[in-house]
């Protein structure tokens, strides 16, 4: 098994989540965290004022998850060179972006009822499947993940 590094994988979430809220404000939508936290203040009741807190306590969560599972992928990846981790990382980068997209309605349903207290949602909404924004968005996400995680590592030797 490849060496697992936290610190990547910190920085990669990090990183990961500031690129796709910067993306959401560069394109004009409003955001995520933004969305979020409004959402599941209004729907639980919370104090309005925590609805940024919570959005982007949510983000970071999504964000470290998803660096979690690239980072322990590939670190489990039976590959021996460096160039090989690289490319397969790109692979993974653009399986995980797509796959994250078509999961994103249902995923912030399930995290808004949840949160909120009010369970799991008896009707979930239908998987993205557009070429658009979040699409993008996910992808960039996954590709700063590859970068530190990945990349970086292949290119100093390190995995």
């Amino acid at each position: 098994m490849k060496r697992f590094s936290v610190l990547r994988w910190l920085c990669a979430g990090i990183a990961g989540s500031l690129a796709f809220w910067y993306f959401q404000i560069l394109t004009g939508g409003a955001t995520i965290t933004q969305f979020m936290g409004e959402q599941i203040v209004t729907e639980g009741g919370y104090l309005k004022e925590l609805a940024p807190f919570i959005g982007w306590a949510v983000h970071l969560a999504v964000s470290f998850s998803y660096a979690l599972v690239f980072a322990v992928i590939i670190a489990l990846l039976p590959i021996g060179s460096s160039g090989a981790i690289a490319a397969a990382g790109l692979v993974l980068a653009a399986l995980l972006g797509w796959i994250t997209t078509l999961l994103t309605a249902p995923a912030i349903a399930v995290t808004i009822g949840v949160l909120s207290g009010h369970g799991f949602p008896a009707e979930l909404p239908g998987l993205n499947t557009e070429v658009d924004l979040p699409l993008y968005n996910h992808l960039l996400f996954f590709g700063v993940v590859w970068f530190f995680t990945a990349l970086v590592p292949a290119a100093r030797g390190k995995i």
